[in-house]
């Protein structure tokens, strides 16, 4: 296995094992939302912190695929590296980003935090589909 592709499994298995931690914390907040008023269950932060959860571990869960397929790309070694790079930041957009974005609060103008998510998850897509690409390449050409 390439080394590359333990970096990737590594970090998804440290960032599945941040998400389970979090989870834990969010059961707690939901626990006393729901106890306090079912209406809070709906706000912006409980929105956020539930899909930055659900993100985080779904993030995680590409990054061991990613590892697990990284040896089946026809893409340069080069590219690989630029791949990971951008599956993490794709990881750090909807995990702690995100987290940071619930506490900021609603906002109809673009601010810092949204900009940062929206250029980090644009560069975690750009891996995915460059790595299918590489994929496809193996696959057509062997």
């Amino acid at each position: 296995m390439p080394r590359l592709g333990l970096i990737n499994m590594l970090i998804g298995f440290c960032v599945l094992f941040l998400a389970a931690a979090a989870g834990a914390v969010l059961a707690n907040d939901m626990t006393v939302a729901f106890l306090s008023g079912p209406e809070r269950l709906g706000t912006w932060q409980v929105t956020l912190h539930n899909a930055a959860h659900g993100h985080a571990n779904m993030f995680a869960i590409l990054h061991v695929l990613f590892g697990l397929t990284l040896p089946y790309s026809r893409v340069s070694h080069t590219l690989k590296v630029a791949q990971t790079a951008g599956l993490t930041a794709g990881t750090f957009a909807m995990g702690p980003l995100l987290w940071v974005r619930a506490g900021l609060g609603p906002t109809e103008n673009l601010d810092l935090a949204t900009l940062a998510t929206g250029g980090f998850l644009a560069a975690a897509l750009a891996a995915l589909m460059s790595h299918a690409a590489g994929i496809g390449a193996r696959l057509f050409r062997p």
